[in-house]
């Protein structure tokens, strides 16, 4: 498969490669695209690449990289580096302009701590002339974190600039899709709702021949030997080493609905008082939860803040394998793919409302100043409220096909609920967003904002015009 996306991060690795000697950062979840990213800015310029295994010591890593150097630089037969700082002080001698990357960088915590002291070392005294360019890459963001950040961090401050790799958008995954797969749109989502934006999970969908969504359970996930069978376990693990249960607990508290911090600890038997730095690590580190607060309130002070699983793969995990754990290890496939047969539109239905909301901010911010959800202690909730200087738009979203009398029944139900949310001025219009909409046309003329497929497609595709409905 080709390379996708990344400009801004590659553009600014070409920036600091043009004013060597530079020292970057590169951390981001594991499989998010860290390494592909790499191999694609050194692909053609010159380059060393290591790779620290943890499951060699370091002396095996020093003969190992060694050959890498003897290769590229063909010295002679009893060229040999013992130690790091043998390394470190051939890299820091190198005259021309090189890029020498080390791919899990973090690794060297448990093989030879030293490593980093070392390098600190090493780096402070490079001479003034130096072309290295020095990339690492780190999959553990928090022990990344204890490395560069903070006054005691062995690397504090020597590092030039820090890139933290995200999950690409659904705009972003869809020319992905279009390569693999000639899958409607409706289809080609139901694997972003898989997926999410980790671009190593759709080179599988490749790798293993895959044509749809039940081919990707049956072969990468629900399969004694597919390659993702494991994966939210291992991320866990990677990144929290024994503590990983008490977080499996809490996505699942997560995927479950419980969104308070009281609702979340008593699901997951963690006290509250406990309880955030934990979500605080899933939010910062892993990137997998956020804080909202409703529209309107600020956040800082809000008392009805709530926590969100957000990311597809963990919540798909959360929802079909975590709390049938015992027929997954059994092998008992095909009850799990029925069980997500059965429970898909319930799934979905979340995932489509995120979907819209994110691309009505991409496309109505000129319009509003701001856009969320909305919710009260009463039990109101409204999927989608965009609130203006003259007017509010209210939006429920629905994962099914409508009729014209059903999309009215939920616009008015939406009005009423509006009623609840204060300090609204101007005009409030009532919307709903669904997979098609009978009479849609004849709602909009009436002043209502319908939005369905269509304008999906037509958004996410970057038809020439406004995409969305207009509101008269």
């Amino acid at each position: 498969m080709k390379f996708y996306g990344r400009e801004d991060e590659l553009r600014l690795m070409g920036q600091l490669y043009q004013k060597s000697p530079s020292f970057l950062v590169i951390t981001g979840r594991r499989r998010i695209g860290k390494t592909t990213l790499v191999r694609e800015f050194i692909r053609s310029r010159p380059s060393i690449y290591f790779f620290v295994d943890n499951h060699k010591k370091i002396d095996l890593l020093m003969e190992e990289y060694s050959h890498i150097l003897s290769n590229h630089f063909e010295l002679p037969s009893f060229f040999s580096i013992q130690k790091p700082s043998d390394l470190f002080a051939f890299l820091i001698q190198i005259k021309e302009p090189i890029i020498v990357v080390f791919d899990e960088f973090q690794r060297f915590n448990q093989i030879y701590p030293p490593f980093y002291t070392e390098l600190q070392h090493a780096w402070d005294q490079r001479p003034e002339d130096s072309k290295l360019f020095l990339i690492v890459t780190g999959s553990s963001i928090g022990m990344m974190n204890r490395i560069f950040m903070g006054g005691g961090a062995p690397l504090f401050k020597r590092a030039d600039t820090r890139i933290t790799i995200r999950p690409f958008g659904v705009t972003e995954i869809l020319p992905v899709l279009d390569d693999l797969t000639s899958l409607s749109l409706e289809e080609k989502l139901k694997i972003f709702y898989l997926f999410g934006g980790i671009i190593h999970y759709y080179y599988l969908f490749d790798k293993f021949s895959c044509r749809n969504f039940p081919d990707i359970l049956e072969k990468i996930i629900f399969n004694d030997f597919g390659p993702l069978r494991r994966e939210i376990s291992d991320i866990l693990v990677e990144e929290f080493g024994s503590e990983h249960a008490s977080y499996h607990t809490i996505i699942a508290a997560l995927a479950g609905g419980k969104t308070s911090m009281k609702e979340i600890g008593d699901r997951a038997g963690i006290a509250v008082t406990s309880l955030h730095p934990y979500l605080e690590n899933l939010i910062n580190l892993l990137g997998i939860v956020t804080y909202q607060v409703p529209v309107g309130d600020e956040k800082g002070r809000s008392r009805l803040g709530r926590y969100f699983l957000t990311d597809p793969f963990f919540r798909f995990y959360a929802r079909f394998v975590y709390p049938n754990m015992s027929t997954f290890e059994a092998g008992n496939y095909s009850s799990l793919i029925a069980a997500v047969d059965d429970g898909w539109n319930s799934y979905a239905g979340r995932c489509f409302e995120d979907l819209v909301r994110e691309i009505l901010k991409n496309t109505l911010l000129n319009q509003y100043d701001s856009i969320g959800s909305w919710w009260n202690r009463k039990g109101n909730e409204i999927d989608i409220v965009a609130t203006g200087s003259d007017r509010t738009l209210v939006v429920e979203c629905k994962y099914r096909d409508l009729t014209e009398n059903q999309a009215r029944d939920i616009i008015e139900k939406v009005l009423k609920k509006a009623e609840f949310i204060p300090h609204l001025s101007g005009l409030v219009i009532g919307g709903v967003a669904a997979r098609s909409i009978m009479g849609k046309e004849k709602l909009i003329q009436e002043g209502y904002f319908v939005w369905d497929f269509n304008d999906l497609n037509n958004t996410l595709r970057h038809v020439e015009g406004d995409p969305s409905p207009t509101l008269r």
